[in-house]
C-alpha cells in the first residue's frame, strides 16, 4: 500500500464527493471500476484542501485539480500486544427497516441507515468494529461538521455526520487488523470516512 499527501485546489476542494472524483483521476484506468483507496480531508478552506490518502496502487497520473503529491510505501508490520495511537474519521450508523414498509429491487424489506448520535452508541459501534482484532485502551469522540448531499436517482437530500475517534488501542490479531485497515471502517468512504491512521503509542 501507499500513503500520499496532496492538495486539491479549485472548486473540487469544497465538496468531499468532488475530492473523491479528483482522486480517481490520479490512477491508471481500472477496468473493474473498483475503488482501492481511502482518504481523509486534513485541512480545508475555500481555495484548497489538504488530503491524506491510503491506496493499493501508487498515484501515477496528473490532474488539474491536484497541486502536489507526496507518496511513500506503507508497510504494515504489526504484532500481537502492540500499543498504538490512532485517529479515525468515520460515520457510525445502524441499519433499520424502512419506516414506510418499502421494498428493495429484490423484494426484500428496504433498509435505511440511521446515524448514531449518543457518545455511548458511537463508542460501542467502534468497539464492535475492532472486536476481532484490537481492544481500546483510551477513546475520545468528537463530531465534525456534517456533509450534505443530493441523491439524484431518488431526488432527495441526505446528511452524513462524521465523527472523529482518537485514542490508544492494543493489537490482538495482527492479520485481521491489517485487513480492517485496508478495507476501511464504516460507510461513507466516498466522503472521506474510514481511513484509520496509526502511530506508536
Amino acid at each position: 500500500m501507499y500513503l500520499s499527501k496532496m492538495q486539491i485546489v479549485g472548486t473540487a476542494c469544497r465538496n468531499p464527493y468532488e475530492i473523491h472524483r479528483a482522486l480517481w483521476e490520479l490512477f491508471p484506468e481500472n477496468t473493474e471500476d473498483k475503488r482501492d483507496f481511502l482518504f481523509r480531508v486534513e485541512r480545508t478552506d475555500s481555495h484548497r484542501a489538504e488530503i491524506l490518502m491510503q491506496s493499493v496502487r501508487k498515484p501515477e497520473k496528473s490532474s488539474p485539480n491536484v497541486q502536489s503529491i507526496e507518496s511513500r510505501a506503507y508497510l504494515l508490520t504489526l504484532h500481537e500486544g502492540q500499543r498504538l495511537r490512532f485517529l479515525l474519521v468515520s460515520n457510525p450508523i445502524r441499519t433499520i427497516s424502512d419506516e414506510k414498509g418499502r421494498k428493495s429491487a429484490t423484494g426484500d424489506p428496504k433498509k435505511c441507515r440511521v446515524p448514531l448520535i449518543r457518545d455511548e452508541d458511537q463508542k460501542g459501534w467502534l468497539v464492535r468494529k475492532f472486536d476481532e482484532c484490537a481492544s481500546l485502551e483510551t477513546l475520545i469522540v468528537d463530531r465534525k461538521t456534517p456533509f450534505y448531499f443530493r441523491k439524484d436517482k431518488e431526488d432527495r437530500f441526505g446528511k452524513i455526520q462524521p465523527v472523529i475517534f482518537q485514542g490508544v488501542l492494543n493489537v490482538r490479531e495482527p492479520e485481521t487488523f491489517v485487513c480492517l485497515i485496508r478495507k476501511g471502517i464504516g460507510p461513507a468512504k466516498a466522503f472521506g470516512c474510514g481511513l484509520l491512521s496509526l502511530a506508536r503509542g
